[in-house]
Formats: structure tokens, sequence, C-alpha cells
């Protein structure tokens, strides 16, 4: 009898640590390996999102989502620094 299991398909990392780095839209990578690279990231996606509004709405669309990628990166760096630092 086949197996009813399916393979996922295989994620390409295009040669990133996939436990540092954010994989945003259109190929974007983001290496984060911390909470103030994230920051610097961000303020740079918010400082061209500024540039874009209101001309380029499906820029603004792209990133704002890139911002949430990396906002959810933030986050779980911050409850892995609170894991981290309990005693």
């Amino acid at each position: 009898m086949a197996s009813t299991m399916t393979r996922p398909p295989a994620i390409d990392t295009r040669g990133h640590d996939p436990l540092i780095t954010v994989f945003g839209a259109e190929g974007a990578t983001y290496s984060c390996p911390d909470l103030q690279s994230v920051d610097a990231h961000l303020a740079r996606l918010c400082d061209r999102l500024g540039h874009a509004t209101p001309r380029f709405p499906a820029l603004i669309a792209l990133f704002r989502s890139e911002i949430d990628r990396l906002l959810d990166r933030r986050r779980w760096l911050e409850l892995d620094a609170s894991v981290v630092d309990t005693p």
C-alpha cells in the first residue's frame, strides 16, 4: 500500500542560515541574529514606507508585509531572551 503522507516541499534558503534569516517577499532576506539588527531593518523599511506613501500602493503593501515578518522575528527574539535571562 502506498503511503498517503507527502513530503513537504524543500525550502530554498539560498545559502542563508534559516535560524537567523527572515525571508521576505520577492527574494528579500534579512539577517536578524539579534534585536539590534531587526531594529535596523525595521527602521530602514519604515523610512522606505514613508517615501512610498501615498504614490505607490503596491510598495506600501509590500513594505508592511515585510515589517510584519520582522516584527514576528523581533517578538521571537524577545521571548527567547526572556527564557535565557530567567535564573
